[in-house]
Formats: structure tokens, sequence, C-alpha cells
């Protein structure tokens, strides 16, 4: 690669990661206020919480980055057009796909890195996710522990715990059970939760219970105790069963799901035929976005009106591109026959893409919209001048 390669292939990738970057980390802090619970009702750490929420990562870069590589292939041949670099190198008798070289090498890189993603990473990722989810929902000692807290695992039953300790043990245990009739108040000097064969089990030591019957004569019962194990394997939110969606499976899974699988059961094989396709032709899309901002701005144009025209007049392509991509998405789920469309649309727009660097296509902005950004561009001057 020789030094004009490195200069136009460092501006680009220094662009895209930079892109990826902020634009990554702007979706992930919104998408990670929803799991604050982790922190604040399921007694989490705040390194749980990000390394929890981390995992969403590969999902939101996967999702960003064709975006991100157009804005960088936009960004770099903007700069070389503003600094007349590429009509020097047009007056030397450089083609435009001579100026283009290491920006398809940075597409193929980025378009490999996507496919990776989407086969592999991204489903192991959420599946991930999906189980550190449903394990912090099922960890008793962290959801009912928490000291100084009231704590309502479900309706009608309400842990208290004044102090814990590093060795797990419980000081000033105070339990209310009001889901039968009998509402029951158990009170103990200290407790410790205790896995069994048998399954989880509260113990308390030095204690007492206090039983009454709303709307009965007298006082209830007071019975003191030594040590009393309280059942709680049916107390602990998320302990159901961890189910997959197919876009947490593994590839191979998906190319031949087997029939106990509840989607196969229930006759909706459409999302594993989805998955599928989705995750192959992902690759396909960033060197698709590629391909529309390199056929608008990799030839010379000596006016900043005419490389803003080009700008604009590929918005709407940018658009419909993603639109027509989530339309093939939701036709794959139904038939069979939208898988071609699948893996044409994105190579259709590469191809035609291709012919207009090439010169054998060309495209010409209407005449309403040149003469519109005309007036607007003189408006403007004579704005800056007054």
């Amino acid at each position: 690669m020789g030094r004009l390669d490195r200069y136009i292939f460092s501006t680009a990738a220094t662009a895209f990661v930079g892109v990826t970057l902020v634009l990554t980390a702007m979706i992930w802090s919104t998408q990670a206020l929803r799991q604050l619970d982790l922190v604040t009702s399921q007694g989490q750490t705040i390194l749980s919480f990000l390394a929890i929420t981390g995992l969403t990562v590969p999902t939101l870069v996967l999702v960003i980055a064709p975006a991100a590589l157009f804005i960088a292939t936009a960004y770099t041949l903007l700069k070389l057009n503003g600094d007349s670099e590429i009509v020097v190198m047009a007056s030397a008798g450089m083609s435009p796909w001579r100026v283009l070289r290491p920006m398809i090498l940075l597409a193929v890189l980025v378009s490999v890195f996507c496919a990776a993603l989407s086969i592999d990473l991204v489903p192991a990722s959420l599946r991930m996710f999906r189980e550190k989810v449903t394990k912090v929902g099922a960890d008793v000692v962290s959801f009912v522990a928490q000291p100084g807290r009231f704590v309502t695992v479900t309706d009608g039953l309400v842990f208290h715990v004044r102090d814990r300790d590093n060795s797990g043990l419980m000081r000033g245990v105070f339990i209310n059970d009001s889901r039968e009739k009998e509402i029951s108040t158990y009170v103990a000097d200290h407790g410790r939760i205790v896995d069994t064969p048998s399954g989880t089990f509260l113990v308390l030591e030095d204690g007492t219970i206090h039983r009454r019957t709303p709307g009965a004569s007298g006082n209830g019962s007071v019975v003191d105790f030594e040590r009393y194990a309280l059942g709680l394997n049916d107390l602990a939110p998320g302990k159901q069963g961890t189910d997959y969606r197919p876009n947490e499976r593994d590839f191979a899974y998906v190319l031949n799901p087997p029939p106990s699988d509840v989607y196969v059961l229930l006759k909706q094989t459409g999302r594993f035929r989805e998955e599928v396709h989705k995750r192959l032709s992902a690759g396909l899309y960033p060197f698709a976005f590629f391909a529309v901002a390199a056929s608008a701005l990799a030839s010379p144009r000596t006016t900043r009106q005419s490389r803003s025209m080009a700008l604009v007049a590929i918005i709407p392509i940018m658009a419909g591109l993603q639109i027509a991509s989530f339309v093939v998405g939701g036709m794959l789920r139904t038939s069979s026959a939208a898988i071609p469309f699948a893996y044409l649309l994105p190579l259709a727009c590469i191809v035609i893409c291709g012919f207009v660097v090439q010169g054998w296509i060309r495209f010409s902005a209407p005449q309403g919209l040149t003469r519109l950004m005309e007036a607007v561009s003189r408006r403007l001057a004579r704005m800056n001048a007054e």
C-alpha cells in the first residue's frame, strides 16, 4: 500500500471508528437505562450492571456499522473534494477506482466484520445476555438479602434484613407473609440462606413467629423458635427456564432446528428461515452503503453546491435501501420465494453504483430541485454578506 493509499485509508478508517464509537456509546447509554433495575431492585453492583449491558454492544455495532461506513466514506470523499485533492488526482490521470481502492479495502474489512458479528458473535452475546438477566432474577440471596430495605418478593410477602456480612450471615431478619388467610410475621436475630439438594432455604435462628387472622377476635399466637427453615424455591423471580428466540440461537441450530423446538411445534419455521438469510446477507449491506456514497462523491466536483447536491440526492437512496431490507426480512418469515431478494437487493445496489463510478450510468438531479438549491445558496450568500 503506497503513501496515497495509506493516507486515504487512514482518513476513512479513523472516521469510521470514531463514528461507530460515538453512535454506539450514545445508543448504549439509552438502552442501558432500561436495565437500571439490576442495580436498584435486584441488589447488583455497578460492575455487574456494566458487564450485563455491555453484552448488547455487538448488536449495536452490527446495526451502526453500515451507516458509520457510509458517513466515513462521505466524509473522506468530501474532504478530498473540498481540498481539491480529487481534482488534482484526476488531472494526473487517476481514475475514480484508483482513488477508491483503499476505501474498497476498508469496506471489505467492515463487511467481513459485520458478517462475523451477524453469524456468530451477536447471537452468542444475546444468548449470554438472556442467561445473565435470568440468573440475576433467580439470585435469591441478592434479591432477598438487601440490607436496610423492605423487599416485596411477591404480593403479600415482604422481607427486611438489617445487616448482612461478607459470609452471608443476616442480622435483624423480618418477614411478613400475608399470602394466606392467616398472616405470619417472622422476626429473628439472625439467619442464613442455605442451598441443599432439596432446595433453597432461609434458616432463621433465635426468633419468634406471630400468627393472626384478620377480623378474628384475640391477638393471635406467638411461637418462639431456636431454628426455623423457610423454603425459598418458589419465591425468587426469574425461576422459569430460559427460552431462547431464533436470533439468540447459534447458526447450526437455526440452519437445522430440532423438531422439539417451540417454534417448530408452533409451525413458525419461517422465523428460522428469516434468521438464516438475514445473517448471511448482513455482510453485504455495509458494502452497499459504501457503494452508494462512493458513486455519488468519488468523481471530481469543483463547487460546494454540486457536492451538497450529490450528498442530498443519496439520502433518499439510503433510506430506501434500509426500508427495502426490512421489507425483505418480513417477507422471509412468510415465504421462501423472498430468499433471492435478500441477496439481490444489496448486490444490485453495488452493481448499479459500480456502473455509475465507471461512467456507464449517469444520474442528474431534477431541475426543480436544482433551482431550489441555487435559490437557497444565493439567499445564504446574501445573508452572510449582510
